[in-house]
């Protein structure tokens, strides 16, 4: 059976909160780069950089583990717990489980299509991400950058000619900022960076206007597979006043993941939505 409709169920839509990254947002918080750094102190910082870039390109593209992801606003917070996998650039699979160990449900998204299967109410969603985007008024420049990057604390790939260096009111490291073009949509990405412990600490994201869409902090990072990964991601700004975290746990990196791994097979006897 086919039929069309929003997300109904309440861990699903939480789950893609996530993915999506927090496509409530908005933003009219006070910035917090200052001054820029200048030709010669700019320089510095971007000889860092650049080596930070080619220290996250050489990790293994592929994540797994445990994962707990809580969205919390003035009324109430939900928790989902389960097994989060990801292969860079864009592919994530998260299976969500009761205190049993018992499936919930299931979402998978390659950065273009997604598909979800609700095990209780045997019902499964699939479709393009941009139209999920259309139907609930996602920011369409969610879909101009790497959600493995987002979701593993990389450093942004590609060579970013433009970049400019800017102070931290608070002290906190330098920031490094970019813009990017994709399917007409612009975003500025602005990353906080420890340039001692060569770390990303934050990163802003804003659409063309200016306006502030995520906010996106790293915490607790370990070594895994030879790389650093945060344990803890959250994600601020939000046009509700909430926040979603992301806590990570017994995170493996391998060489071994396929695309095949993020389909998602919709069981006989479920009732399909189909977005197109």
């Amino acid at each position: 059976m086919i039929s069309t409709g929003k997300t109904d169920n309440p861990a699903a839509r939480l789950f893609l909160s996530l993915v999506l990254l927090l496509f409530l947002a908005g933003g009219c918080a006070k910035k917090p780069w200052q001054e820029d750094l200048g030709p010669d102190r700019g320089k510095a910082v971007e000889q860092v950089f650049r080596r930070m870039q080619q220290r996250d390109a050489a990790c293994l593209p592929c994540l797994d583990g445990n994962a707990v992801m809580s969205m919390k606003n003035h009324l109430e917070t939900r928790s989902l717990s389960g097994y989060i996998q990801t292969m860079l650039p864009d592919s994530i699979k998260f299976i969500a489980s009761n205190p049993l160990g018992q499936p919930l449900f299931a979402v998978t998204t390659d950065g273009l299509d997604f598909t979800t299967l609700n095990t209780s109410k045997r019902t499964a969603m699939s479709g393009r991400l941009a139209s999920y985007a259309l139907l609930h008024d996602i920011p369409p420049a969610f879909f101009s950058g790497s959600w493995g990057e987002w979701l593993t604390g990389r450093i942004d790939q590609g060579r970013q000619e433009s970049l400019s260096f800017r102070a931290d009111g608070e002290g906190r490291g330098t920031w490094v900022s970019f813009s990017t073009t994709l399917g007409g949509n612009e975003t500025t990405t602005h990353l906080l960076v420890d340039i001692d412990q060569s770390l990303l600490l934050t990163r802003i994201l804003e659409d063309g206007k200016g306006r502030i869409l995520a906010e996106i902090t790293y915490g607790e990072w370990e070594e895994v597979g030879g790389c650093r990964q945060p344990a803890q991601i959250t994600m601020r700004q939000l046009a509700f006043g909430g926040e979603i975290s992301l806590g990570l746990t017994d995170l493996q990196a391998n060489e071994t993941c396929r695309e095949r791994d993020f389909v998602l097979p919709i069981p006989a006897g479920f009732t399909r939505r189909l977005l197109p």
